[in-house]
């Protein structure tokens, strides 16, 4: 039963303004928000679905985790500020002190609009590189160097600042104009508010940017029936001897404006283990169990609009209770090959995912018109995009079964071409023209830079070593048969000549890792290496 609460977990583990939207009733239809329930057994039936009411919901009024708390760096360490976005609204992010509490602001300077975020820190302050205005962690100017001496600074220059916490190691951000009616919405486990760290439980977190609407992260991501397939034989994936039919339940007292919940497990394993599943708003989906006893297992995923097109995905899984040589090995495992590993398992979707949102594009049809859902695999599928009818009238933009807003696909031309055939423009296709692993995660993530700039310092030292070695064997080599010293001799035979092919080998190996920091997956690559028979 492990492989059924691993599904999507264990994938990555190792690793204001409402647009016009398509329907302009006030009623979605059984038919229309319920579609995918279909007339045989094998498929969910549409006699269940009763006329459903639009959800009351508003972007704004959400709480959003931006970002890993210890991916914003401390002013010791770096004058960078870090930016985010919420539906196309930059932010961006910065501590005034070590340790300290994260502000965060809209990522716009009051002087002439350019971002923040290209900006600096200097002094505990943000500081706006284009003409030097500083702004303190409350958002007010305190320096103007072109200000004339004696002048006041303009009381309008100063941020938009947005009410930002930290809980369970996330970077919390409110975007509504009015004070937060909640609070940050809580895995309620035991994580530590700081750090996101849990007593006697391993954690591995992760983000990465993708090049797709949050809506299909999330999809991809609630459906568990995927991973034996898309991540056949990839580390941290499942073999697809495992694909099988699951049992799915969906809690339909449960749906609300703020989500839903459910649980799964495999259909065809006796007394196989539950699989406890929560959508919540605005994109998280969540998991918790107790497989084979006392291990206990949770994950958070959250599915983050940045933009059109654009989504980030905040990843969080737990283990506890493992036996402690299992512990051991995987706390052993630096963060960085986790992470790219989970890097990785993303990139084998990307090509899929995106081809379908270009296919929607192309043909302007809605879900509903060329999904086919199994309710042996589909129903949290299903279940999440009639969601999105009820709320997505309260969303800048949005894609769910039945309805769609007119702009969510206004990123696209509807004329993309699949990565295959055009894979130096396509955007998932990783070339170096478009964006790599690197911009979708290492530039992020401290532990996976680090990682790369220490690579790199090796590969560079390496290299000077072969080089050196090269030259002193060239410049010793004619006086050693002439030579009568016996030491000599022995540096070049047993020393020097020797240590040419350990260091070429060295930097020939170091390249090719430095590599996986850059280089995106690519199925074409792998599919062509595995014979169709």
């Amino acid at each position: 039963m492990m492989a059924a609460w691993l599904t999507v977990v264990s994938a990555l583990f190792t690793l204001s303004t409402v647009h016009s939207f398509v329907p302009s009733h006030k009623k979605l239809s059984a038919t229309a928000c319920s579609h995918w329930f279909r007339s045989s057994r094998s498929f969910l039936h549409s006699k269940q679905a009763p006329e459903q009411e639009l959800l009351d919901y508003d972007w704004k009024t959400q709480w959003y985790a931006l970002t890993f708390n210890s991916y914003i760096p401390n002013p010791s360490e770096s004058a960078e500020a870090v930016p985010a976005a919420v539906f196309g609204h930059p932010l961006v992010l910065w501590r005034s002190e070590d340790d300290g509490e994260v502000h965060c602001a809209d990522d716009v300077c009051p002087h002439r609009s350019a971002a923040l975020s290209e900006g600096r820190l200097r002094d505990g302050n943000l500081e706006c590189l284009y003409h030097g205005w500083e702004f303190e962690s409350k958002g007010q100017c305190v320096r103007i160097p072109q200000l004339e001496k004696g002048a006041e600074i303009p009381k309008r220059a100063c941020l938009k600042m947005r009410p930002c916490v930290i809980v369970e190691g996330l970077v919390w951000a409110w975007m509504g104009d009015e004070a937060p009616t909640t609070e940050p919405p809580r895995q309620n486990d035991g994580l530590d508010d700081w750090t996101g760290e849990k007593k006697g439980c391993f954690v591995n977190d992760v983000q990465i940017d993708l090049p797709y609407d949050h809506s299909y992260l999330a999809e991809n991501l609630i459906d568990p029936a995927h991973v034996a397939i898309s991540h056949d034989r990839t580390q941290g994936g499942d073999v697809r001897e495992n694909a099988q039919p699951y049992e799915m339940i969906m809690d339909h007292d449960s749906i609300s404006s703020q989500g839903f919940t459910g649980k799964f497990r495999y259909a065809d394993k006796e007394n196989a283990t539950w699989i406890n599943l929560k959508f919540e708003a605005p994109g998280i989906i969540r998991q918790t169990g107790n497989p084979r006893g006392k291990i206990q297992f949770g994950a958070a995923l959250h599915c983050m609009p940045l933009a059109l097109g654009r989504s980030r995905l905040l990843f969080r899984a737990y283990f506890g209770g493992l036996p402690w040589l299992a512990t051991r090995i995987i706390a052993s495992r630096p963060t960085w090959q986790r992470n790219l590993n989970s890097c990785k398992i993303l990139e084998q979707d990307v090509g899929l995912i995106t081809t379908q949102e270009d296919h929607f594009s192309r043909t302007n049809h809605t879900l509903k018109d060329d999904f086919l859902l199994l309710k042996s695999s589909d129903v949290f599928v299903g279940a999440y995009r009639n969601w999105m009818d009820r709320v997505g009238q309260g969303m800048p933009w949005f894609q769910g079964l039945a309805t769609q807003s007119r702009n969510v696909n206004n990123h696209l031309s509807g004329f993309q071409l699949p990565p295959s055939l055009d894979p130096a423009n396509h955007r998932s296709s990783g070339q170096d023209v478009v964006e790599t692993r690197y911009h979708r995660h290492v530039m992020h993530c401290p532990a996976t830079r680090k990682a790369l700039a220490n690579v790199q310092l090796l590969k560079k030292v390496c290299f000077i070593c072969s080089v050196a070695v090269i030259t002193a064997t060239a410049g010793l080599a004619p006086t050693i048969s002439s030579s009568s010293n016996i030491l000599v001799k022995r540096l070049v035979s047993f020393g020097l000549v020797p240590a040419i092919p350990v260091f070429c080998i060295a930097t020939a190996l170091l390249r090719k890792l430095e590599s996986h920091f850059f280089v995106s997956f690519k199925r074409k690559d792998q599919l062509r290496r595995e014979k169709g028979v």
